[in-house]
């Protein structure tokens, strides 16, 4: 006896994965309407570095930079440049030599 193959998948089987499809998709919808942005949000706040005549460069909060003079400066979160402290290094040597170079003044 020859035996009859289908070929065509069954009712019952092509209702099974269309269950499972909608069911799949309803899963991953959610999933993706969940999602956070992990980006900081943009304070909104530049710091302006004279270039050129003319042009600018700006810079957001906490941006380090090097003047011309070799300056280091801070962009505040205000929008105002502060020095660089953390930059400074303090050489003993060179402290004790100003400090017993230095006069004092007597009236």
């Amino acid at each position: 006896m020859k035996r009859i193959f289908r070929t065509f998948p069954s009712f019952r089987r092509r209702r099974a994965h269309v269950i499972w499809l909608a069911a799949a998709a309803l899963l991953v919808a959610p999933a993706s309407a969940m999602a956070v942005d992990d980006r900081p949000p943009d304070p909104g706040v530049r710091c302006a570095a004279r270039i050129g005549p003319g042009e600018y460069e700006f810079y957001l909060p906490g941006a380090k930079v090097t003047d011309i003079n070799g300056n280091k400066w801070v962009c505040g979160r205000d929008g105002q440049w502060f020095r660089d402290y953390s930059a400074i290094t303090v050489n003993r040597f060179r402290v004790a030599q100003v400090l017993s170079s230095t006069a004092v003044f007597q009236p």
